[in-house]
């Protein structure tokens, strides 16, 4: 079992915790999801499913969810929770439109800096101003989406004439879409960063138990701090890939992200309680949605059918957890 590293315990007196361990089974299982999900797309849809061009679709329209997935994992790690992470994106969109006049660069410039702001607020209101995450960000998903439409005057700003921009939500590199590029490597950054840095280890003990964190000298407020501030750039990065690949910023994209981002964290082993993460898992969590909804798209399926099967999908992996613990 991990311990915490290089914190000076408080009072001359050695307080090391353990951390727990991380989801390993989960993300195997996971592993054998989505092989057995490629097995049974093979055979129900053999002439779509499998093709270079559908797999290549998955992983592009998985990017957006996905790199959010990505920064909500550190926020539940923690055991905090962010619910505003769609309404953000739309608001760091419209605020990447508003300066799409003065080419690519400001527009990512803004997206990414609405991103970090809104978070930022989300960050204050929780860490330092004691308000519960749930009702933080809850104020936040409404105020990000009032303040999406009232920059754009309720309307899609274009982005058009944005090629730089347009190209990360819809061009290639080696074949491979540049928005699957951009999570894969946001995934392997913050893998680094959970796994094999002291910031990492911090976010994981904070959620598993903060008072022992806070007298092994852990900074617990800076580091809830930090975690919703990592989401609102992920949120930033998401908001560039979605605006690329629609060619618009628009105030009313985003709706369900946050469910979409928290399921797949869920699934991919993260504990809601906090004190367990798993980039890898939420990785996994990502595409395993990613491939069962395309296909049940191309068998037909009512969308019904598909909100019904996230649903369960999430309650599983929650009774999994429940089991464990």
């Amino acid at each position: 079992m991990s311990t915490v590293q290089g914190a000076a315990p408080r009072r001359g007196r050695s307080l090391p915790f353990k951390l727990p361990a991380r989801s390993g089974l989960q993300e195997y299982t996971l592993v054998g999801v989505v092989l057995l999900l490629l097995i049974v797309g093979a055979i129900l849809e053999p002439d779509a499913f499998l093709t270079s061009d559908n797999m290549l679709n998955v992983l592009r329209q998985a990017s957006v969810v996905g790199v959010i997935a990505i920064g909500m994992t550190f926020v539940i790690a923690t055991s905090g929770i962010d619910l505003s992470v769609g309404s953000m994106a739309a608001a760091a969109s419209v605020a990447g439109g508003q300066l799409a006049d003065s080419g690519s660069l400001m527009f990512v410039l803004g997206a990414l800096g609405m991103g970090v702001l809104l978070g930022g607020i989300n960050a204050g209101a929780i860490a330092y101003g004691k308000v519960v995450p749930f009702i933080a960000t809850l104020a936040m998903f409404t105020m990000a989406r009032g303040l999406g439409l009232w920059m754009s005057d309720k309307q899609p700003v274009s982005i058009f004439d944005l090629e730089f921009v347009r190209w990360f939500g819809n061009g290639e590199v080696l074949g491979i879409p540049s928005a699957a590029v951009v999570f894969l490597a946001v995934t392997a950054l913050a893998w680094v960063l959970l796994n094999r840095t002291p910031y990492g280890r911090y976010v994981v003990a904070v959620g598993g138990n903060r008072e022992a964190a806070r007298i092994a000298g852990v900074n617990v407020r800076r580091i809830v701090f930090s975690v919703y501030v990592i989401s609102g750039l992920c949120v930033g990065i998401a908001a560039i890939l979605l605006s690329g690949r629609l060619a618009s910023a628009s105030p009313i994209v985003g709706n369900l992200y946050e469910l979409d981002a928290i399921a797949a964290v869920v699934i991919g082993g993260t504990a809601l309680a906090g004190g367990r993460a798993s980039i890898v898992g939420t990785f996994l969590g990502v595409i395993t949605f990613a491939l069962i909804f395309n296909l049940l798209t191309l068998m037909d399926l009512a969308t019904e059918i598909q909100q019904v099967t996230k649903g369960l999908i999430i309650l599983a992996a929650v009774l999994i957890q429940r089991r464990e613990r």
